[in-house]
């Protein structure tokens, strides 16, 4: 792996220890344009030579999660599905076929947001927005 200053810089900017394991991580994150499972992530870890093992990526899935530049996304089969969140607050549309991924690029929760914060008074500290289909291709072949 060659030592990318985009990944410090994501690890930096969460406050992260720049360690062996997390760089491939994001580096299999960062080389794929659709949301991956843990088990290809640690697919993909393995074939890049690396001795990093299942937990380990679990758990950094976790930290990227929590600090936001993760998004994760609970398919229709119920497994979870993870893509880099570096351009943001974003929502997608995620085929549920070929796990296509496109971003929304309005978020139609703001205004919903403000209207809860009024009738409800709680301090709201963040909203996820899951929207599923099949792409034009998926849908061609069924």
């Amino acid at each position: 792996m060659e030592n990318n200053p985009s990944y410090d810089t994501i690890l930096s900017q969460i406050g992260c220890k720049n360690t062996k394991s997390r760089k491939i991580i994001i580096e299999v994150l960062t080389k794929t344009e659709v949301p991956l499972s843990a088990e290809e992530i640690f697919l993909n870890v393995k074939e890049s030579g690396s001795s990093t093992n299942l937990s380990t990526v679990y758990r950094t899935l976790d930290l990227l999660e929590s600090k936001g530049m993760l998004d994760k996304y609970i398919m229709s089969d119920g497994r979870a599905r993870y893509k880099l969140a570096l351009e943001g607050h974003k929502h997608h549309i995620t085929c549920i076929n070929c796990y296509k991924s496109i971003p929304i690029n309005t978020c139609p929760i703001e205004s919903l947001e403000k209207d809860l914060v009024n009738t409800t008074d709680f301090n709201i500290t963040g909203h996820k927005l899951e929207v599923y289909g099949l792409c034009p291709k998926c849908r061609k072949g069924e």
